[in-house]
């Protein structure tokens, strides 16, 4: 059913970018997945339901948050009563049902079965169709849930390297807290949660369990048991440390050749890749994830820009060199066996692969002995670019963001030094204002002179 779910439901879908990771662009992306996947099972509901109809079961199906109901006017209930005396009455019957499309298809053999009973007078109110059933549906462990994760989470997305990724992410916080042989009810998940002590992974449990929430259809809320997350002081580079750390990978190739050549390829991809976070501000994933070298490298490439696959977190985009004189100075067009090494490392076959590619350059960048992780190069560009006076648009373009990531996002990692360099900056920017309106002055007082100067000229030669 996955496979159909993909070829039928998604075919036709082409998700949007998440913009850039901020909470209303990755919400934006799951509202326009949701819709489409809501628009497609209602589409589908109406052709049962026709179907039903047609095949004149006085039966039919409808959509209650996250469960399919059957609906059909039955013998009165246990303990019930009509208003009008009559002896049937109109029911939504609730099967534990889940609102997708698997659950349609066992919705649709449910009603049939209904609708035989209904019409051999044969129907009588037992524990499957007061509820019971349903209730006994709900009970499910979290060994249970996390068993069906994969297919639970595809059913309603379509399966790219976006949605892989956001799903290992999920999965991953499934395996700190969340794998036991407990119920699923609010204690058990507020008790999962509370085991979990630091801010981060703490609240990435809370998204895990919201996920669990709306899957089984639990109205429990856990805001309370959030912890603040404290942003980590980060040590973004200067241009003189960036430009002096390549000499650091330098001497690791040097070094590490003479131990055999085995090893030189990943050294050099790891090299060019530094090259480009430092000149282009790209995320780690975008310089392996499908990277186009080729049009990098190409005499066509006359602006030298860089162009990020669309598979990629934001999308597509053509980014400029924040930093053009270090083409020439880390000579990256002549980079040729960095390029190929680049391309050979890049050669991964699914999501957790690549991955694991990305994970390989943050420790490389430790094993280097940097003194900053591959991200602050990025965070180096956002800062540098304000420090320029690049318009904030165009910046946040180059970098894959919104104005309001972007400007959070330097505001955030600004530091002392370069809060120094901005107060100099606008200082040296005041005094030339200054001086040039001294010179001003000047110039008009001598300009006013020698008018003067014309004008007693003129009269003495009249004379």
């Amino acid at each position: 059913m996955k496979q159909d779910i993909q070829g039928h439901v998604f075919n036709d879908f082409d998700p949007p970018a998440t913009t850039d990771g901020s909470y209303r662009g990755v919400k934006h992306h799951s509202d326009q997945t949701n819709k489409h996947y809501q628009m497609k099972l209602e589409a589908k509901l109406v052709q049962v339901n026709q179907r039903l109809k047609d095949g004149k079961t006085k039966v039919s199906l409808e959509i209650t948050g996250n469960a399919i109901q059957l609906r059909a006017t039955l013998p009165i209930k246990p303990d019930d009563t009509s208003a009008n005396g009559k002896n049937t009455k109109q029911y939504k019957i609730s099967l534990g049902i889940p609102a997708n499309f698997d659950g349609l298809k066992t919705a649709e053999e449910e009603a049939y079965e209904l609708g035989r009973l209904i019409a051999r007078k044969m129907f009588v109110w037992n524990d499957k169709y007061l509820g019971s059933q349903a209730t006994k549906n709900q009970n499910i462990t979290f060994r249970e849930f996390y068993h069906q994760l994969e297919s639970r989470y595809f059913e309603k997305r379509k399966r790219n390297m976006k949605s892989e990724h956001s799903f290992h992410s999920l999965r991953y916080s499934f395996h700190k807290s969340l794998i036991n042989d407990e119920i699923i009810n609010s204690e058990n998940l507020r008790k999962s949660i509370l085991s979990v002590d630091e801010p981060y992974t703490r609240n990435k449990t809370i998204r895990a369990c919201d996920y669990i929430c709306k899957e089984l259809g639990l109205e429990f809320k856990f805001n309370d048991l959030k912890l603040k997350q404290v942003p980590k002081t980060r040590n973004i580079p200067s241009d003189r440390i960036i430009v002096e750390s390549l000499s650091l990978l330098n001497d690791r190739i040097a070094k590490i050749s003479r131990y055999g050549a085995s090893t030189i390829p990943k050294n050099k991809a790891m090299q060019f890749i530094y090259k480009l976070l430092a000149i282009y501000g790209l995320r780690p994933r975008e310089a392996i994830n499908k990277p186009d070298l080729d049009w990098l490298m190409s005499l066509e490439n006359k602006h030298n820009t860089f162009k990020v696959h669309e598979s990629n977190k934001t999308g597509y985009r053509e980014v400029f060199p924040f930093v053009p004189d270090w083409i020439e100075l880390f000579d990256l067009k002549n980079d040729l066996d960095g390029c190929q090494a680049l391309k050979f490392f890049c050669n991964w076959k699914n999501e957790r692969q690549l991955t694991d590619k990305v994970s390989i350059v943050s420790k490389y960048f430790l094993a280097s002995k940097l003194s900053f992780v591959p991200y602050d190069l990025r965070h180096a560009c956002a800062i540098r670019a304000h420090l320029q006076g690049i318009p904030l648009k165009v910046s946040a373009d180059n970098l894959g963001h919104t104005v309001d990531e972007h400007t959070k996002t330097y505001q955030r990692h600004f530091g002392l030094e370069n809060r120094r360099l901005a107060f100099e900056q606008k200082f040296q920017e005041i005094n030339q204002v200054e001086t040039l309106k001294d010179q001003n002055t000047r110039l008009r007082k001598e300009i006013a002179e020698l008018k003067l100067e014309v004008a007693r000229i003129k009269l003495e030669t009249q004379i």
